[in-house]
């Protein structure tokens, strides 16, 4: 996909989220919400904002190239999670939308921590050749120690800010929850994050198969352009 389509895309997207948030936030204010959860479900677009155009203040201001499909990859994942899940509120309708999304993240990092490696091969003048098991440890790892810091932010925010994104609630799957609302105890406290933290290592493992299935024909490539 070109970049200018790439942008136009994003422009549309722009468009449709703004409407969006416009129309949540009036629906909050209109039935006499909590401020604490408007201006939560506010934020959540505003950050989705930042996502999308991400990428092009990474080519603009570090001249680094992400790739469409894994920037497309980014945008419908933070969508799901950002509006859907926080915006409105499929976390709290719909009690696996978190598991689903925590899954797709240990796809979505080892993806990125992939890219990353590839970005250091073709910058390096004479190319970095990773033996592929220490591709795969590296690709695990790095989606399970960006997991865990995902983990202690939703905790300090959820310290901060009285959320419940670590879903640390009996009575509720939602991000905001209410006084009538009843925590978990003991054991079953831990349970959401170390479900996030295995499933995290699910999605991580599956990339690290196809990083180990690729990694001759992509140190082949390295090596033609190497030579030519």
């Amino acid at each position: 996909m070109r970049s200018e389509n790439l942008h136009k895309l994003n422009r549309i997207a722009t468009w449709l989220i703004a409407v969006m948030a416009v129309a949540n936030v009036s629906w909050l204010i209109v039935k006499q919400s909590l401020w604490d959860e408007i201006v939560f479900r506010g934020l959540q677009y505003v950050a989705m904002l930042l996502v999308m155009y991400l990428p092009q203040l990474l080519r603009k201001h570090f001249r680094i190239e992400v790739p469409w499909i894994l920037s497309v990859f980014i945008v419908v994942f933070c969508f799901s999670s950002l509006i859907l899940g926080d915006g409105l509120d499929l976390y709290g309708r719909v009690p696996w939308w978190d598991k689903l999304l925590h899954a797709e993240s240990g796809f979505l990092l080892s993806m990125i921590a992939l890219w990353l490696i590839h970005v250091i091969m073709a910058e390096n003048d004479k190319y970095i050749y990773l033996n592929k098991w220490f591709l795969c440890l590296f690709l695990v790892m790095f989606s399970l120690g960006l997991g865990a810091l995902w983990e202690i932010l939703e905790y300090s925010y959820d310290s901060l800010m009285g959320t419940n994104t670590q879903q640390f609630m009996a009575t509720t799957t939602s991000s905001i929850f209410t006084p009538d609302d009843i925590p978990l105890c003991g054991h079953d406290a831990l349970s959401d994050s170390m479900q996030d933290l295995i499933l995290d290592l699910f999605g991580a493992l599956l990339v690290a198969v196809y990083g180990f299935i690729r990694h001759n024909k992509l140190i082949e490539r390295y090596k033609q352009i190497a030579a030519s």
